[in-house]
C-alpha cells in the first residue's frame, strides 16, 4: 500500500531514453541517488523506467550530460491532478463553498443514536430531549450534557444516568438503566404463606412462621403453607395467646402440567414475482427528497417494501448531515401452502417448551409430546412433571380497633 501511495503523492514521471550504452543509465542514476523503478527494456539502446517528479530536473541534467535523449512519456500524481483545475475559478469556487457548508454544519445536530435503553423507549427519551432544547438543527457547541442530564433524569425514574456525546453531526446519547432492588419483606407486616398452585410438597422451609403442611402432603391453590400466626400457648406471655408475624419461607413440590395448542395445517405464504422497484431518498437535515418508483408512497397491500438506510460519514468517523435511503419494493402473490406434520409438531412443541418454562418457578423435571389431526389442525399436547417453589406470601387481613 504505501509503495503505491508514496509515487501517487509525491507524483511520478515516466521517462523514455534512447542511448548508446543503456546500462550506464542506471548506473548514472543510482550513483546521484535517483530512486527509479517499472524499467522496461524494449529494444538496443531503448528503455523506459518511472522516477518520482522531484527528481526530475537532476535526472535530465545527468542523461544530458550522458548524451542519452530523454522524453516525457506520462505524468501521474496529485500535484498533476490538481494543476488541471487551477484556471477553473468557478469550479474552486464551488468546491471552497461546498467545503465551508460541510464545516458549517459539521456544528449543528442532524442525526441521534441512543444506547443502553431496554426498558425505557427511546423515542420517550429523545421527545424529552426535544423538550428541553435538543433537536434537529441543534447548535452542538452550546450543548451541556450535565444541564440536560439534570434536567431528562427526573421524568425517568428508571434511568440512573444520562449523557449525550456529540461525534460529526450525530449526537450519542447514553443511557444507564438503575437495577432494581429485590422485593423486601417488611417484618412489620403480619403474613402467611400460602400455595399459589396445587402441587405433592418435597420440602418446607420455614424462615418465620409456623409450617402447616410437611413433605409427602398434597396440597391445593390457595391452602395455608407457613402461617404467621402462631400460638403461644400461655408460655411466653399468658395474656397474649396469638403472635403475629412476617410469615415468610419456601415450600418446594412436584407440579404437573397438562398444555396444548393447535397448529394450522394449512396456510397462504408468499410467492415473490421477481418484479421489484426502487426509490430512492436523500435526507439533510430535516429536509427530504425522494424520487424514482412512480407510486411507491402507496405500493399497496400485496407489496414488501425494506428501507435501507446509509448515513453518510467522513474518514475518521465524521457525521455528514446528509443520509441516503433505498427503498426496495417486492410484489408477491398469496399461495395456498399445506405444512408437513413434523414441521407443525415442531412449531407446536416449541411454542409449548417455552410457554411452560416462563409460568413456572423452578425446573422442568420430565415432559412428553403427542399429536393428533383435527380437520385442518394439528393437536399438540404436553404433559411435564416440574419441581418448583410453590409459596406465595400475603398479608394477614388485621382488623382495626
Amino acid at each position: 500500500m504505501e509503495k503505491r501511495l508514496t509515487p501517487a503523492l509525491r507524483g511520478k514521471i515516466r521517462l523514455g531514453i534512447t542511448a548508446a550504452y543503456p546500462e550506464r543509465v542506471l548506473n548514472v542514476l543510482a550513483g546521484r541517488g535517483i530512486v527509479f523503478w517499472e524499467v522496461d527494456w524494449r529494444g538496443e539502446g531503448e528503455l523506459s523506467l518511472a522516477i518520482h517528479r522531484a527528481d526530475y530536473h537532476t535526472a535530465k541534467a545527468a542523461l544530458d550530460a550522458l548524451g542519452a535523449e530523454v522524453t516525457v512519456e506520462q505524468r501521474a500524481g496529485v500535484g498533476y491532478f490538481l494543476r488541471r483545475f487551477r484556471r477553473r475559478y468557478a469550479l474552486l469556487t464551488g468546491l471552497g463553498i461546498l467545503m465551508l457548508l460541510v464545516i458549517a454544519n459539521s456544528l449543528f445536530i442532524w442525526d441521534f443514536e441512543v444506547n443502553g435503553a431496554e426498558t425505557v423507549s427511546k423515542t420517550e427519551v429523545l421527545r424529552a430531549l426535544e423538550e428541553v432544547g435538543l433537536r434537529r438543527g441543534s447548535f452542538a457547541p452550546g450543548l451541556r450534557p450535565q444541564e440536560l442530564c439534570n434536567q431528562i433524569l427526573p421524568q425517568f425514574p428508571e434511568l440512573a444516568w444520562l449523557t449525550v456525546n456529540v461525534r460529526g453531526c450525530r449526537a450519542y446519547i447514553e443511557l444507564r438503566e438503575r437495577v432494581a432492588k429485590p422485593p423486601i419483606v417488611s417484618e412489620a407486616v403480619p403474613s402467611n404463606v400460602i400455595a399459589k398452585k396445587d402441587a405433592l410438597v418435597t420440602e418446607v422451609r420455614a424462615l418465620d412462621g409456623e409450617a402447616k403442611v410437611m413433605k409427602g402432603m398434597s396440597v391445593f391453590e390457595g391452602q395455608l403453607l407457613i402461617s404467621g400466626a402462631v400460638e403461644t400457648k400461655n408460655v411466653q406471655n399468658p395474656s397474649v395467646p396469638t403472635r403475629f408475624l412476617a410469615g415468610h419461607g419456601q415450600v418446594w413440590g412436584r407440579t404437573w402440567y397438562d398444555l396444548s395448542v393447535k397448529i394450522p395445517l394449512l396456510y397462504e405464504e408468499k410467492h415473490y414475482s421477481g418484479e421489484r422497484d426502487y426509490a430512492f431518498a436523500v435526507q439533510f437535515g430535516t429536509k427530504r427528497v425522494k424520487f424514482g418508483a412512480k407510486g411507491s408512497s402507496n405500493p399497496g397491500a400485496m407489496c414488501d417494501k425494506i428501507i435501507k438506510t446509509i448515513p453518510l460519514s467522513l474518514p475518521g468517523g465524521f457525521a455528514l448531515p446528509i443520509t441516503l435511503a433505498v427503498e426496495t419494493y417486492s410484489s408477491y402473490e398469496m399461495h395456498a401452502a399445506a405444512r408437513p406434520r413434523a414441521e407443525a409438531q415442531a412449531q407446536g412443541e416449541a411454542l409449548l417448551g417455552e410457554y411452560l418454562r416462563s409460568i413456572i418457578d423452578g425446573e422442568v423435571r420430565s415432559e412428553r409430546y403427542a399429536s393428533a389431526v383435527e380437520d385442518d389442525w394439528l393437536l399438540v399436547t404436553l404433559s411435564a412433571e416440574c419441581h418448583e417453589q410453590i409459596g406465595q406470601i400475603v398479608p394477614i387481613p388485621m382488623e382495626e380497633g
